[in-house]
């Protein structure tokens, strides 16, 4: 706290005079405000926007002008697809009165991954098939996933002869278990 002194005289008629004080102590107790930054949802890890202490819009407090705002961590749950995020910025006055608050970022990735049908294969005999490949999908790509995983899935033929059709299917997902299939 702050303590102030004031000083009074007292003087009678004839110049005989006292002094008395009066003790003011100014002692801010009283928190800052503010409220929880909005919160953002983002597809990528990647994506999640750098901390921005101008985010916290409404800080104030009762005695200093403007209170101090800074960052203190993000702190994520551990878990993936969604993976929260929590943000905190502390506000303080100029006592040192001080609050959190907190902005959640959730990352949840719902865009499938891409890729294109393998080429077609033509063969004469039964024999002469290759076996599943999964190098044979070529251009497997995703917005988060720096390669999602090829996977085999199946073959599948007609049940005709001459010609007969074999149709083979291979999965391509990313870290968030987002799925499709192209065919051979």
């Amino acid at each position: 706290p702050e303590v102030i002194t004031r000083t009074y005289s007292v003087t009678d008629d004839c110049g005989n005079s006292i002094n008395v004080t009066q003790t003011i102590t100014i002692d801010d107790t009283t928190l800052p405000t503010a409220s929880n930054p909005s919160a953002i949802n983002v597809e990528c890890i990647g994506d999640v926007p750098a901390n921005d202490i101008t985010s916290v819009t409404d800080e104030a407090d009762n005695c200093t002008a403007t209170p101090l705002v800074a960052f203190v961590s993000d702190v994520s749950d551990g878990n993936n697809c969604p993976e929260v995020i929590t943000r905190t910025y502390s506000v303080t006055d100029d006592c040192g009165n001080s609050i959190n608050v907190t902005q959640t970022i959730t990352v949840d990735d719902v865009t499938p991954p891409t890729a294109s049908n393998p080429s077609a294969i033509n063969v004469e005999c039964i024999g002469d098939v290759p076996a599943n490949d999964i190098t044979s999908v070529t251009d497997e790509a995703d917005n988060c996933t720096a390669t999602p995983l090829v996977a085999f899935v199946s073959d599948v033929s007609d049940g005709n002869s001459c010609p007969e059709v074999i149709t083979r299917t291979y999965s391509v997902t990313d870290d968030c278990g987002n799925s499709i299939n192209v065919t051979q």
